[in-house]
């Protein structure tokens, strides 16, 4: 395993962007603004607590609602019309996701998938990332968005259509996996759909599939978030990681009882001679590095990691996993994009 003194923290100038721009919310929309946005203690009981049980009890009722954001891509600008069931769509609406949803990975995606590589978006949800990258002025790659929860794949086919993206945007609803096969997929808190994972009691019937069975282009960028599964992911991968060398971006959460579930990818990915880094905002008036949404800077830091140190850092972080014979590669585009 590498030490610290192999790499050094990575700084470049990024301009965190978004395509979206809201244009009106339905109803479920609105609740779930008021149930989940930051409040003071009274103001979250008062107001907080009603909104977010109102909106549960919509949802149980089925009640439905669409609203609209525009989207600006390399074909011009389209309003999209989107499904107010998905709470995920809240990164177009909820204070603590603007006015960038999670800038710093969106930054680095932006910097990293070249204009005419392969970007494999994983956990895509309604598609954030994906027509982010896909959408981009000048970019002539291909981009493989997977979504495997039925409800939230028609969303992300619906947005990609209506963006007119098909021919940049495949679409899969398959969850990836380390074998192929079925499984139950459910939404843990039966409201939000960014929670939706494999191995519940009850929930709908996905296709299970390993990406090295899919006979996909190499990538050079995926982004992987699908809530603690990252190590089966990876390890249905193996063939395309050893083969194609991509920078991986993937979520990591804490798992004290069952530390697999935090390490598995670390230990997967550096026994293949992976680096690894998670972004923070190097802050203006100190050289102070910070997490969080609310960048108030342009100046963006990779900080090394071990996996050894995991622990010891914030319960979820986003991880960016570099070859080491691509580190020198990741800040020519770092700084190409600065």
């Amino acid at each position: 395993m590498p030490t610290i003194a192999d790499t050094d923290v990575i700084r470049c100038t990024v301009a965190p962007r978004s395509p979206f721009r809201l244009l009106d919310l339905p109803l479920l929309s609105r609740l779930h603004l008021a149930g989940f946005r930051p409040r003071k203690r009274l103001s979250r009981r008062l107001v907080g607590k009603p909104a977010r049980r109102l909106f549960r009890w919509l949802l149980d009722l089925g009640i439905t609602g669409h609203g609209h954001f525009s989207f600006s891509g390399a074909a011009g600008e389209r309003r999209i019309r989107f499904n107010g069931r998905n709470t995920q769509f809240s990164a177009l609406y909820l204070p603590q996701n603007l006015p960038v949803y999670e800038a710093e990975t969106s930054s680095l995606l932006d910097a990293l998938v070249p204009a005419d590589g392969v970007f494999f978006d994983i956990g895509s949800n309604w598609g954030w990332f994906a027509l982010l990258i896909g959408g981009r002025a000048g970019f002539t790659g291909q981009v493989h968005a997977f979504e495997p929860f039925p409800a939230t794949f028609a969303d992300l086919e619906s947005v990609v259509m209506q963006a007119g993206l098909q021919p940049r945007i495949a679409c899969h609803g398959i969850a990836l996996a380390d074998r192929d096969g079925e499984a139950t997929m459910g939404i843990s808190d039966g409201m939000h759909s960014g929670l939706a994972s494999l191995g519940a009691s009850t929930g709908a019937k996905v296709k299970m599939a390993r990406l090295d069975s899919l006979g996909l282009p190499a990538p050079q960028v995926m982004k992987i978030d699908v809530e603690d599964h990252e190590l089966e992911v990876l390890q249905g991968a193996t063939a395309t990681i050893d083969a194609a060398r991509p920078v991986i971006v993937f979520e990591s959460w804490l798992h004290p009882r069952d530390p697999q579930i935090t390490l598995g990818p670390l230990h997967l990915l550096g026994q293949r001679d992976y680096r690894f880094f998670y972004p923070g905002w190097v802050q203006q008036d100190a050289d102070c590095i910070r997490g969080g949404n609310d960048a108030r800077t342009d100046r963006l830091a990779l900080v090394p990691l071990l996996p050894a140190q995991r622990f010891e850092l914030p319960r979820q972080l986003n991880i960016v996993a570099v070859p080491a014979e691509k580190l020198d590669l990741l800040r020519q585009r770092l700084n190409a994009a600065a």
